[in-house]
Protein backbone atom coordinates (compact mmCIF):
# COMPACT_ATOMS: atom_id res chain seq x y z
CA UNK A 1 0.00 0.00 0.00
CA UNK A 2 2.88 2.39 0.76
CA UNK A 3 4.33 2.04 -2.73
CA UNK A 4 0.90 2.61 -4.23
CA UNK A 5 0.56 5.86 -2.27
CA UNK A 6 4.02 6.96 -3.45
CA UNK A 7 3.05 6.29 -7.07
CA UNK A 8 -0.18 8.27 -6.69
CA UNK A 9 1.71 11.14 -5.03
CA UNK A 10 4.26 11.25 -7.84
CA UNK A 11 1.62 10.93 -10.56
CA UNK A 12 -0.51 13.81 -9.29
CA UNK A 13 2.14 15.90 -7.55
CA UNK A 14 4.48 16.29 -10.52
CA UNK A 15 1.61 17.69 -12.60
CA UNK A 16 1.19 20.49 -10.05
CA UNK A 17 4.91 21.27 -9.98
CA UNK A 18 4.69 23.98 -12.70
CA UNK A 19 2.00 25.71 -10.61
CA UNK A 20 4.22 25.57 -7.52
CA UNK A 21 7.16 26.96 -9.51
CA UNK A 22 4.90 29.77 -10.72
CA UNK A 23 3.81 30.57 -7.16
CA UNK A 24 7.44 30.54 -6.05
CA UNK A 25 8.44 32.91 -8.86
CA UNK A 26 5.62 35.38 -8.20
CA UNK A 27 5.41 35.27 -4.41
CA UNK A 28 8.79 33.94 -3.34
CA UNK A 29 11.14 35.63 -5.79
CA UNK A 30 9.20 38.76 -6.77
CA UNK A 31 7.28 39.21 -3.48
CA UNK A 32 4.02 39.86 -5.36
CA UNK A 33 0.78 38.40 -3.92
CA UNK A 34 -0.51 37.28 -7.31
CA UNK A 35 -3.82 35.40 -7.20
CA UNK A 36 -4.07 35.47 -10.99
CA UNK A 37 -2.27 32.12 -10.83
CA UNK A 38 -5.55 30.48 -9.83
CA UNK A 39 -7.38 31.91 -12.84
CA UNK A 40 -4.48 31.10 -15.17
CA UNK A 41 -4.64 27.47 -14.04
CA UNK A 42 -8.24 27.30 -15.22
CA UNK A 43 -7.65 29.28 -18.41
CA UNK A 44 -4.73 27.03 -19.29
CA UNK A 45 -6.82 23.93 -18.69
CA UNK A 46 -9.69 25.27 -20.81
CA UNK A 47 -7.40 26.30 -23.67
CA UNK A 48 -5.58 22.97 -23.68
CA UNK A 49 -8.86 21.03 -23.56
CA UNK A 50 -10.51 22.87 -26.45
CA UNK A 51 -7.46 22.66 -28.73
CA UNK A 52 -6.89 19.00 -27.85
CA UNK A 53 -10.48 18.07 -28.71
CA UNK A 54 -10.12 20.12 -31.90
CA UNK A 55 -7.33 17.75 -32.96
CA UNK A 56 -4.32 19.96 -32.36
CA UNK A 57 -1.04 18.37 -31.30
CA UNK A 58 -0.86 18.10 -27.49
CA UNK A 59 2.34 20.13 -27.35
CA UNK A 60 0.69 22.88 -29.40
CA UNK A 61 -2.32 22.80 -27.07
CA UNK A 62 -0.14 23.11 -23.98
CA UNK A 63 1.96 25.87 -25.58
CA UNK A 64 -1.22 27.80 -26.36
CA UNK A 65 -2.32 27.28 -22.76
CA UNK A 66 0.93 28.87 -21.57
CA UNK A 67 0.38 31.84 -23.88
CA UNK A 68 -3.15 32.29 -22.50
CA UNK A 69 -1.82 32.17 -18.95
CA UNK A 70 0.94 34.67 -19.69
CA UNK A 71 -1.64 37.08 -21.13
CA UNK A 72 -3.61 36.85 -17.89
CA UNK A 73 -0.43 37.65 -15.96
CA UNK A 74 0.31 40.61 -18.25
CA UNK A 75 -3.19 41.98 -17.71
CA UNK A 76 -2.61 41.88 -13.96
CA UNK A 77 0.73 43.63 -14.46
CA UNK A 78 -0.86 46.34 -16.60
CA UNK A 79 -3.63 46.96 -14.08
CA UNK A 80 -1.00 47.27 -11.36
CA UNK A 81 1.59 49.31 -13.23
CA UNK A 82 -0.53 51.53 -15.50
CA UNK A 83 -3.70 52.01 -13.46
CA UNK A 84 -1.77 51.83 -10.17
CA UNK A 85 -4.16 49.26 -8.72
CA UNK A 86 -2.85 47.25 -5.78
CA UNK A 87 -1.38 44.04 -7.20
CA UNK A 88 -3.48 41.86 -4.91
CA UNK A 89 -6.71 43.56 -5.98
CA UNK A 90 -5.65 43.49 -9.63
CA UNK A 91 -4.97 39.76 -9.44
CA UNK A 92 -8.32 39.12 -7.74
CA UNK A 93 -10.11 40.99 -10.53
CA UNK A 94 -8.30 39.06 -13.26
CA UNK A 95 -8.81 35.72 -11.48
CA UNK A 96 -12.54 36.49 -11.21
CA UNK A 97 -12.71 37.37 -14.89
CA UNK A 98 -10.78 34.20 -15.74
CA UNK A 99 -13.71 32.09 -14.54
CA UNK A 100 -15.92 33.65 -17.21
CA UNK A 101 -13.13 33.37 -19.77
CA UNK A 102 -13.02 29.62 -19.15
CA UNK A 103 -16.74 29.41 -19.95
CA UNK A 104 -16.23 31.49 -23.09
CA UNK A 105 -13.28 29.39 -24.27
CA UNK A 106 -15.11 26.08 -23.70
CA UNK A 107 -18.56 27.40 -24.68
CA UNK A 108 -19.87 25.22 -21.82
CA UNK A 109 -19.15 24.30 -18.22
CA UNK A 110 -17.06 21.25 -19.07
CA UNK A 111 -15.31 19.51 -21.96
CA UNK A 112 -14.54 15.81 -22.31
CA UNK A 113 -11.25 14.68 -23.83
CA UNK A 114 -12.46 11.13 -24.42
CA UNK A 115 -10.75 9.67 -27.47
CA UNK A 116 -8.50 12.71 -27.99
CA UNK A 117 -4.73 12.46 -28.19
CA UNK A 118 -3.12 13.94 -25.07
CA UNK A 119 0.44 14.64 -23.96
CA UNK A 120 0.48 11.16 -22.41
CA UNK A 121 -0.46 9.35 -25.62
CA UNK A 122 3.19 8.98 -26.64
CA UNK A 123 3.34 5.66 -24.76
CA UNK A 124 0.30 4.09 -26.44
CA UNK A 125 2.51 1.82 -28.52
CA UNK A 126 4.88 1.02 -25.67
CA UNK A 127 4.54 -1.53 -22.92
CA UNK A 128 3.88 1.09 -20.23
CA UNK A 129 0.87 1.43 -18.00
CA UNK A 130 -0.86 4.81 -17.84
CA UNK A 131 0.33 5.68 -14.33
CA UNK A 132 3.98 5.15 -15.27
CA UNK A 133 3.49 7.21 -18.41
CA UNK A 134 2.11 10.15 -16.43
CA UNK A 135 4.93 9.94 -13.88
CA UNK A 136 7.61 9.89 -16.59
CA UNK A 137 5.97 12.78 -18.46
CA UNK A 138 5.55 14.83 -15.30
CA UNK A 139 9.13 14.15 -14.23
CA UNK A 140 10.55 15.17 -17.62
CA UNK A 141 8.45 18.33 -17.83
CA UNK A 142 9.21 19.22 -14.20
CA UNK A 143 12.95 18.67 -14.66
CA UNK A 144 13.06 20.79 -17.82
CA UNK A 145 11.08 23.61 -16.20
CA UNK A 146 13.20 23.52 -13.04
CA UNK A 147 16.43 23.68 -15.02
CA UNK A 148 15.03 26.45 -17.21
CA UNK A 149 13.98 28.47 -14.16
CA UNK A 150 17.38 28.00 -12.52
CA UNK A 151 19.12 29.12 -15.71
CA UNK A 152 16.81 32.10 -16.16
CA UNK A 153 17.24 33.37 -12.61
CA UNK A 154 21.03 33.27 -13.06
CA UNK A 155 20.98 35.46 -16.16
CA UNK A 156 21.42 39.23 -15.84
CA UNK A 157 17.71 39.76 -16.46
CA UNK A 158 16.76 37.05 -13.96
CA UNK A 159 19.08 38.49 -11.32
CA UNK A 160 17.43 41.87 -11.83
CA UNK A 161 14.04 40.22 -11.19
CA UNK A 162 15.41 38.76 -7.96
CA UNK A 163 16.77 42.18 -6.98
CA UNK A 164 13.39 43.78 -7.72
CA UNK A 165 11.66 41.30 -5.46
CA UNK A 166 14.15 41.70 -2.62
CA UNK A 167 14.27 45.49 -2.54
CA UNK A 168 12.49 47.42 -5.26
CA UNK A 169 13.78 50.83 -4.09
CA UNK A 170 17.39 49.69 -4.25
CA UNK A 171 16.78 48.06 -7.64
CA UNK A 172 15.39 51.32 -9.00
CA UNK A 173 18.35 53.15 -7.55
CA UNK A 174 20.64 50.86 -9.55
CA UNK A 175 18.83 51.81 -12.75
CA UNK A 176 16.75 48.63 -13.12
CA UNK A 177 13.40 49.07 -14.90
CA UNK A 178 11.44 47.31 -12.21
CA UNK A 179 8.09 47.67 -14.02
CA UNK A 180 9.39 45.59 -16.93
CA UNK A 181 10.75 42.94 -14.53
CA UNK A 182 7.43 42.70 -12.73
CA UNK A 183 5.49 42.35 -15.99
CA UNK A 184 7.79 39.65 -17.34
CA UNK A 185 7.87 37.82 -14.02
CA UNK A 186 4.07 37.76 -13.71
CA UNK A 187 3.72 36.59 -17.31
CA UNK A 188 6.18 33.72 -16.75
CA UNK A 189 4.62 32.70 -13.44
CA UNK A 190 1.12 32.56 -14.92
CA UNK A 191 2.37 30.69 -17.98
CA UNK A 192 3.68 28.00 -15.62
CA UNK A 193 0.35 27.87 -13.79
CA UNK A 194 -1.51 27.52 -17.09
CA UNK A 195 0.78 24.69 -18.18
CA UNK A 196 0.01 22.90 -14.92
CA UNK A 197 -3.71 23.29 -15.64
CA UNK A 198 -3.24 21.77 -19.08
CA UNK A 199 -1.28 18.81 -17.73
CA UNK A 200 -3.92 18.11 -15.08
CA UNK A 201 -6.74 18.31 -17.63
CA UNK A 202 -4.93 15.92 -19.98
CA UNK A 203 -4.44 13.54 -17.07
CA UNK A 204 -8.03 13.50 -15.80
CA UNK A 205 -9.54 13.39 -19.28
CA UNK A 206 -11.93 16.33 -18.92
CA UNK A 207 -11.99 20.02 -18.12
CA UNK A 208 -14.48 21.47 -15.66
CA UNK A 209 -14.74 25.18 -14.96
CA UNK A 210 -14.49 24.53 -11.21
CA UNK A 211 -11.00 23.02 -11.59
CA UNK A 212 -9.42 26.30 -10.51
CA UNK A 213 -11.36 26.69 -7.27
CA UNK A 214 -8.98 26.70 -4.30
CA UNK A 215 -6.02 25.63 -6.40
CA UNK A 216 -3.87 28.52 -5.13
CA UNK A 217 -4.10 27.13 -1.59
CA UNK A 218 -3.08 23.69 -2.83
CA UNK A 219 -0.05 25.18 -4.55
CA UNK A 220 0.85 27.25 -1.51
CA UNK A 221 0.62 24.20 0.74
CA UNK A 222 2.97 22.23 -1.49
CA UNK A 223 5.37 25.18 -1.69
CA UNK A 224 5.39 25.72 2.08
CA UNK A 225 6.06 22.02 2.70
CA UNK A 226 9.01 22.22 0.31
CA UNK A 227 10.39 25.46 1.74
CA UNK A 228 10.17 24.04 5.25
CA UNK A 229 12.54 21.27 4.12
CA UNK A 230 15.21 23.65 2.87
CA UNK A 231 15.92 26.82 4.81
CA UNK A 232 18.46 27.94 2.23
CA UNK A 233 18.00 31.28 0.45
CA UNK A 234 19.72 29.94 -2.66
CA UNK A 235 17.51 29.25 -5.66
CA UNK A 236 18.80 25.77 -6.57
CA UNK A 237 18.20 24.11 -3.16
CA UNK A 238 14.82 25.84 -2.93
CA UNK A 239 13.66 24.55 -6.34
CA UNK A 240 14.80 21.04 -5.42
CA UNK A 241 12.89 21.33 -2.14
CA UNK A 242 9.78 22.44 -4.04
CA UNK A 243 9.91 19.25 -6.11
CA UNK A 244 10.13 17.15 -2.96
CA UNK A 245 7.49 19.26 -1.23
CA UNK A 246 4.83 18.88 -3.92
CA UNK A 247 5.24 15.10 -3.89
CA UNK A 248 5.19 14.96 -0.08
CA UNK A 249 2.04 17.08 0.00
CA UNK A 250 0.23 14.84 -2.47
CA UNK A 251 1.43 11.81 -0.50
CA UNK A 252 -0.12 13.29 2.64
CA UNK A 253 -3.38 13.91 0.77
CA UNK A 254 -3.46 10.39 -0.67
CA UNK A 255 -2.68 8.87 2.72
CA UNK A 256 -5.40 10.95 4.39
CA UNK A 257 -8.00 9.80 1.89
CA UNK A 258 -6.76 6.23 2.21
CA UNK A 259 -7.43 6.17 5.96
CA UNK A 260 -10.95 7.47 5.46
CA UNK A 261 -10.70 11.26 5.76
CA UNK A 262 -13.83 13.05 4.56
CA UNK A 263 -12.87 14.58 1.15
CA UNK A 264 -15.02 17.63 1.94
CA UNK A 265 -12.52 18.55 4.70
CA UNK A 266 -9.52 18.47 2.37
CA UNK A 267 -9.47 22.20 1.56
CA UNK A 268 -9.86 23.08 5.25
CA UNK A 269 -6.97 20.84 6.22
CA UNK A 270 -4.86 22.22 3.37
CA UNK A 271 -5.41 25.80 4.55
CA UNK A 272 -4.63 24.77 8.14
CA UNK A 273 -1.42 23.11 6.94
CA UNK A 274 -0.26 26.34 5.29
CA UNK A 275 -0.93 28.29 8.50
CA UNK A 276 0.91 25.73 10.63
CA UNK A 277 3.98 25.66 8.38
CA UNK A 278 4.17 29.46 8.23
CA UNK A 279 3.71 29.71 12.01
CA UNK A 280 6.40 27.09 12.63
CA UNK A 281 8.88 28.86 10.34
CA UNK A 282 8.15 32.32 11.77
CA UNK A 283 7.62 31.57 15.45
CA UNK A 284 9.01 28.10 16.12
CA UNK A 285 12.28 29.18 17.69
CA UNK A 286 10.76 32.08 19.63
CA UNK A 287 8.15 29.75 21.13
CA UNK A 288 10.89 27.42 22.33
CA UNK A 289 12.80 30.32 23.87
CA UNK A 290 9.66 31.72 25.54
CA UNK A 291 9.87 29.11 28.30
CA UNK A 292 12.31 31.47 30.02
CA UNK A 293 11.54 34.97 31.28
CA UNK A 294 14.13 36.49 28.93
CA UNK A 295 12.61 34.63 26.01
CA UNK A 296 9.13 35.90 26.84
CA UNK A 297 10.40 39.49 27.01
CA UNK A 298 12.13 39.05 23.67
CA UNK A 299 8.92 37.71 22.15
CA UNK A 300 6.88 40.65 23.51
CA UNK A 301 9.42 43.11 22.08
CA UNK A 302 9.31 41.41 18.68
CA UNK A 303 5.50 41.48 18.72
CA UNK A 304 5.43 45.18 19.62
CA UNK A 305 7.92 45.92 16.83
CA UNK A 306 5.68 44.08 14.37
CA UNK A 307 2.67 46.19 15.41
CA UNK A 308 4.70 49.38 14.98
CA UNK A 309 6.08 48.42 11.56
CA UNK A 310 2.96 46.76 10.18
CA UNK A 311 1.47 48.58 7.22
CA UNK A 312 -1.62 47.74 5.19
CA UNK A 313 -1.43 48.93 1.60
CA UNK A 314 -4.50 50.70 0.27
CA UNK A 315 -6.50 48.84 -2.37
CA UNK A 316 -7.51 52.03 -4.15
Amino acid sequence: MLWNLIEIAAQVGLLYLPLVLGIYLAMGVMSLPDLTLQGSFGVGGATAAVLTVDGQHPIVALAAAMVAGSIAGLITALLHLKLRINVLLASILVATAAYSMCLVIMDSGNVSLFGARTIYSWADDLDLDYQTTVIITGAVVGALLSLALLWFLRTDFGLSIVATGQNIQTARGLGIRTELRQAVGLALANALAALSGGLVVHNQGFMDVTIQNGIIVVGLAAMMVGISISRSNRVAPTVLALIVGVVLYRFAVAASLQIGLDPSLLQLITAALVVLVIAARSHGRSLLRSVSAAGRRERRVAQARFYEEDRVASFI
